[in-house]
């Protein structure tokens, strides 16, 4: 299987990842926020790997390194990066 495209789609607040097989996986962010309840620091890093990095975000959220990610990130990117 190989990646064709990954992309957050801001209609469903979810990143899109789709495969040349046809295959198709959604991550619906608002529930991975939900389970790791990140500090506003961690939202904001995490906001900007969706938007700017949808590709880094889903490989974080699959190796469950998500949260050690943010907390360790917390601050790099502010709202006007």
């Amino acid at each position: 299987m190989k990646l064709i495209r990954c992309e957050f789609n801001i209609d469903t607040a979810s990143v899109e990842l789709r495969f040349n097989d046809g295959t198709e996986i959604s991550i619906y962010t608002p529930g991975v926020d939900d389970e790791i309840c990140p500090t506003v620091p961690m939202q904001t890093e995490i906001d900007w790997l969706i938007y700017n990095e949808p590709l880094t975000y889903a490989r974080l959220v699959f190796s469950g390194e998500l949260e050690q990610y943010a907390m360790d990130m917390a601050g790099t990117h502010g709202m006007i990066d």
